[in-house]
């Protein structure tokens, strides 16, 4: 009986949206009173993929991932336990209803770091980039995993699909997240340009998207996960921030370098604008109670 209650308690969709949990609630505060010396503007800076073999904060007894670490599903139970249903500690993780996501990635456009060279990476280095482009790209990678790269995603899978590997994989996204915004869009409004899988991975998350399948929806469910930068505030579009890209991609190291500079010019300031919003959100929330 307690594996069936534990069962449904991940799984069962919930209709009322829900308060943080008391358990994230101290999870967060003692981290900000411990680590951060009770500065919360402090976290929009801090690199969370540091919380690596973190006893508390990053995640014992389990592979590390930065967008699933303790402390982000903490955080994401604080933020967006009212923003779409059933989400909260007990719900958040791989495999089960949500996830965590890191929407402007690294590694597809830039490759991983060279071992024994700092601040080089192996997909960038195919492309003799600039020194300038180094530095920018090596100041990005410190950034890409603070708190406003980080989002919730419902996580239901379609075998080995989730919306976080779909994208990843998708041959014309290339895990950008603006495009993937274009096409969630169409596939929350069931239109015949959908891509499929998509689509069905929006059926087999239906619960998730139930308020947001309306013309509307997309600008609702960004507005919920401080996403608003992403959209065009007149029309509720997604904005084509940057091009999908790839470092592996057949291209000349111009046009590389115009992509890798486009993108290092938007990305984190859309990181820091949203960190900046999620940092309001919570300080009330931390703050109740006090």
């Amino acid at each position: 009986m307690k594996t069936l209650v534990a069962f449904l308690a991940v799984w069962l969709p919930v209709c009322a949206l829900a308060a943080p949990s008391p358990e994230a609630l101290d999870l967060v505060r003692k981290f900000v009173a411990e680590e951060l010396r009770g500065n919360l503007d402090a976290l929009a800076d801090f690199d969370l993929a540091t919380l690596e073999g973190h006893p508390l904060y990053g995640a014992p007894g389990r592979t590390f991932d930065t967008d699933d670490a303790n402390l982000v599903r903490a955080l994401f139970d604080v933020l967006y336990a009212d923003a779409l249903p059933g989400l909260a500690l007990p719900t958040l993780g791989t495999g089960r209803a949500y996830r965590g996501d890191t929407l402007n990635t690294f590694h597809t456009l830039f490759g991983r770091p060279i071992p024994d060279q700092p601040g080089r990476f192996a997909g960038l280095e195919r492309h003799r980039p600039s020194d300038d482009l180094r530095a920018r790209t090596a100041a990005f990678h410190r950034i890409y995993h603070t708190l406003g790269n980080l989002a919730p995603l419902p996580n239901r899978s379609l075998g080995r699909n989730t919306f976080n590997t779909y994208r990843g994989t998708h041959p014309q996204w290339r895990d950008a997240f603006p495009a993937f915004l274009q096409n969630l869009r169409l596939a929350l409004l069931d239109d015949p340009a959908a891509d499929p899988t998509l689509g069905q991975l929006v059926e087999l998350n239906a619960e998730a998207f139930r308020e947001f399948r309306a013309p509307d929806g997309l600008a609702r469910f960004a507005r919920r996960l401080d996403l608003d930068d992403y959209l065009d505030p007149a029309t509720g579009l997604p904005i084509p921030h940057y091009a999908p890209n790839a470092h592996f991609l057949a291209q000349s190291d111009a046009d590389y370098a115009a992509s890798a500079d486009r993108y290092l010019a938007i990305a984190p300031i859309l990181i820091q604008r949203r960190a900046a919003r999620m940092i309001a959100r919570l300080r009330p929330l931390l703050s109740a109670g006090d």
